[in-house]
């Protein structure tokens, strides 16, 4: 179920309001900037990207987006556990969490296709860039990409990537395997300026 939530009620014809009213309700249902928060099972072991794929899958079917997402300004999600598994769709865009522990500006983006090249070098970057032990805590990830590609599609080859960050998922069985079931928050902007690839990322406290 979609709540969108607005103060006040004004009468139709009757209330000096009633435009800033409307205005504020299409504001609300504006989804260029959108905020995915994720509720799963106790003990589940799920990757965030794989939840926000068929999210947003659905919103393009509903009809807030197009193919490739060009409305899109910014997705951000997270996932907590609870008892009851479930999603929420707001409008908006998160701040990051808390201070970054790494910060990574690279000079391209993963190619539509056969990345495994592009992959490598983007991960020897990451691994130069932190050259600490990969972190146990769960963690943010925020992501400005220059693009007009599908925000969606970049976030798995980019995670793919953060193995040295992440550590390596003990059940992995292809060469980029990271542990990112400990990304629990995550935000991707899409920008028409600046470096092609920026990255960020903490520990949540």
């Amino acid at each position: 179920m979609f709540i969108i939530e607005v103060p006040g009620t004004p009468i139709g014809g009757e209330d000096a309001r009633e435009n800033a009213w409307v205005d504020r309700i299409v504001e609300e249902n504006d989804l260029s900037d959108v905020t995915l928060r994720f509720r799963i099972g106790m003990g589940r072991k799920v990757d965030l990207d794989n939840l926000v794929r068929p999210a947003m899958r659905a919103l393009s079917k509903v009809g807030y987006y197009h193919q490739g997402f060009p409305e899109l300004r910014s997705l951000s999600a997270t996932k907590e556990f609870d008892e009851s598994s479930g999603l929420i769709i707001e409008s908006g865009s998160l701040p990051s969490p808390s201070l970054s522990l790494l910060e990574i500006e690279y000079d391209s983006l993963p190619p539509s296709d056969k990345a495994q090249d592009w992959l490598a070098a983007w991960s020897n970057t990451v691994e130069c860039s932190w050259n600490r032990k990969p972190l146990i805590q769960p963690v943010w990830i925020a992501i400005t990409a220059r693009t007009s590609r599908s925000p969606v599609g970049l976030l798995k080859p980019i995670i793919d990537g953060l193995e040295p960050l992440l550590g390596r998922d003990p059940i992995g069985s292809s060469r980029f395997y990271p542990n990112d079931d400990l990304v629990h928050w995550l935000r991707i902007n899409r920008a028409d300026s600046g470096p092609i690839l920026q990255m960020a990322a903490g520990i949540i406290e």
